[in-house]
């Protein structure tokens, strides 16, 4: 059955924890040329992808701080030589091209690097610090996946777009033997988030475990 739930825009509000305003403008351009919005509202601006990141660099992330600290620098100071501008403020087109020169084409061939064009390894290669770019494009376009997809709970994948797009109910209890059946249809079951379950658990209104046995006569 087709899916007409439409996703919401990230609330501009929410205040960041890590990432000053320029810093996530930035990343957020990035997240949203990875995981471009197709027409359908299902892009990493809307499922506020840059939240995600925000909060896992104060948290679980905070090892990989350095990361976007020097490779924002480096990414900047790169663009002002290359293009006289901010990489946010780049043409769609620009943006993708610098960022396929440091992480490599969309779809890559099995064991292809990215390509290092003549502007970075000839005359003018001291505008680009190769190794902090490519590792900065490398990590955001990790976490960009992992706050598309993440629960909603850890400030990405807002409205749940992420599980929207791919036919994910989200977080269930379990699920019975004929919901995990081949031919069905996951958008069928509403949305779940840890969120929901929390609430059941309080609520002490859960499922019977016996709902999630299979039949062994069937």
């Amino acid at each position: 059955m087709p899916d007409n739930r439409q996703a919401q825009p990230a609330e501009e509000s929410i205040a960041l924890t890590y990432l000053n305003d320029a810093e996530a403008r930035t990343v957020e351009v990035i997240a949203e040329r990875i995981i471009p919005d197709g027409g359908d509202g299902a892009g990493a601006t809307q499922a506020g992808v840059v939240y995600y990141i925000d909060r896992a660099l104060s948290g679980v992330s905070q090892n990989l701080q350095h990361v976007y600290r020097t490779g924002l620098r480096a990414l900047a100071k790169y663009c002002a030589a290359q293009h006289a501008a901010e990489f946010a403020d780049l043409p769609v087109d620009i943006q993708d091209e610098v960022i396929q020169r440091f992480l490599g084409p969309a779809v890559p061939e099995e064991g292809s690097t990215p390509i290092m064009h003549g502007d970075e390894a000839g005359e003018h290669g001291e505008s680009a610090d190769l190794p902090t770019l490519r590792r900065l494009f490398a990590v955001v376009r990790e976490h960009a996946i992992e706050g598309f997809f993440c629960d909603p709970t850890y400030g990405g994948n807002r409205d749940a777009v992420g599980w929207k797009l791919v036919g994910f109910p989200g977080a269930y209890w379990g699920y019975t033997a004929e919901q995990m059946g081949r031919d069905f249809d996951g958008r069928s079951l509403p949305i779940m988030t840890l969120s929901d379950l929390r609430t059941q658990l309080r609520a002490k209104n859960l499922p019977d475990n016996a709902t999630f046995y299979r039949n062994e006569e069937n």
